[in-house]
């Protein structure tokens, strides 16, 4: 395996393990006062996505994982 294979390798199990589980995902939502849809908006993705993410029925992938992320990141932030 390439050094570049294996550093996307590590950076995308990195991002899943700062995806909060899902019953978290909606609190950190919540807690700032936004609906999935502004959510979905900022990550770029459809409602339906979030809501399936925050339901721990499907998870979000490659780029789209790491928006989350860091949209999650930053709103639980805004929320402390």
């Amino acid at each position: 395996m390439t050094a570049t294979v294996t550093a996307r390798i590590n950076s995308r199990m990195r991002l899943r393990s700062d995806l909060p589980a899902p019953e978290q995902r909606r609190s950190i939502r919540e807690a700032v006062g936004i609906s999935q849809q502004e959510l979905a908006d900022i990550v770029g993705v459809s409602r339906q996505a979030v809501t399936a993410w925050e339901a721990g029925d499907r998870y979000p992938r490659k780029a789209q994982l790491a928006r989350y992320v860091e949209a999650l990141t930053a709103l639980k932030a805004a929320a402390a």
